[in-house]
């Protein structure tokens, strides 16, 4: 376990490093002094817990608050208060974090503290889990999927940044249930995820809106990477695939709308934006199966959908 401590108090500091070696499972303490120096992109925090005064959490909490959202952390914390009485955790409820008084803290309870936080948050983060993912395909829900567009907008917005958008619609998906039976209509999804997260990036998110129907949210994309991804991912989805011993190819329609640097008006929100794509999704289902089509807004031209395939 790697711990993060931030104390500016150097003599705090050095009798915790002391008291952290004590304890089992510690592979590395890196200490810090104020909480804007900890380089959140460079760390791994998979194994990772924070150590970190009262006095600096907010700094700690605005520097993650720069790569993860405002109801999550990418690991627990303890914070080091002054008192019993002077840190509330109530007003973090999204949060695996506890605060103990520096001045009560032993060897022992400082091991208890942390045995029993890194608990919760694999506690937390299981329950999460299954709040903001799909059981059957792992690719995020609705709810989560929204909750993140919803964000990219946002920041595409306050950063002038462009924004892509795809939606699917799989091909005769009733067909296929109808035929092989539910159980390979479910691994036929599965498969068809495991297909498209394989292509993206780890700033991309794939969700499932319901039933045979997902969208891919892509930050910081042009049109044209949008276009070049959703003809990889036709390519790949070409590649027919053992599904429960039936040889199988997967078909979809995508439907795509993108926003370059100061295109998101104010009356552009998630809804229109699943809209847009879903338009441009059904003309490439008119046109045929595994095709893609663009839906592009100029100005002065009604809105509609442009085949690209």
């Amino acid at each position: 376990m790697k711990i993060f401590l931030i104390n500016e108090n150097d003599r705090e500091r050095e009798w915790l490093t002391s008291a952290l070696k004590m304890t089992s499972q510690i592979d590395t303490v890196i200490c810090l002094g104020r909480g804007y120096e900890l380089e959140v992109e460079e760390c791994s925090f998979s194994t990772a817990f924070i150590i970190v005064t009262q006095e600096q959490f907010p700094a700690l909490r605005r520097q993650l608050s720069k790569y993860y959202s405002a109801k999550e952390l990418p690991c627990p914390i303890l914070i080091l208060s002054e008192s019993f009485d002077s840190f509330d955790v109530s007003g973090y409820r999204h949060f695996t974090l506890d605060a103990f008084p520096t001045d009560a803290l032993t060897p022992q309870i400082l091991k208890y503290l942390l045995s029993t936080l890194r608990r919760d948050f694999k506690k937390d983060v299981r329950l999460k889990r299954l709040a903001h993912y799909d059981t059957l395909t792992g690719a995020t829900n609705r709810y989560l999927f929204s909750d993140r567009t919803k964000q990219a907008i946002a920041a595409a917005r306050r950063q002038n940044e462009p924004l892509a958008f795809m939606y699917f619609d799989l091909d005769k998906f009733k067909e296929i249930n109808d035929k092989y039976g539910h159980n390979t209509g479910d691994e036929y999804l599965k498969t068809f995820v495991e297909v498209v997260q394989s292509t993206i990036r780890d700033s991309d998110t794939f969700g499932r809106l319901g039933g045979d129907e997902f969208a891919l949210l892509l930050p910081k994309s042009y049109e044209v990477d949008a276009v070049k991804k959703a003809r990889q991912i036709l390519a790949e989805l070409d590649i027919k695939q053992d599904i429960n011993g039936h040889i199988l190819s997967i078909a979809t329609a995508i439907g795509i709308v993108s926003f370059a640097e100061n295109d998101l008006q104010q009356d552009i929100n998630y809804k229109t934006i699943v809209g847009y794509a879903d338009k441009a999704a059904f003309a490439s289902k008119k046109k045929g199966k595994h095709k893609y089509s663009v839906y592009r807004m100029r100005v002065g031209v009604s809105r509609k959908p442009v085949l690209e395939a």
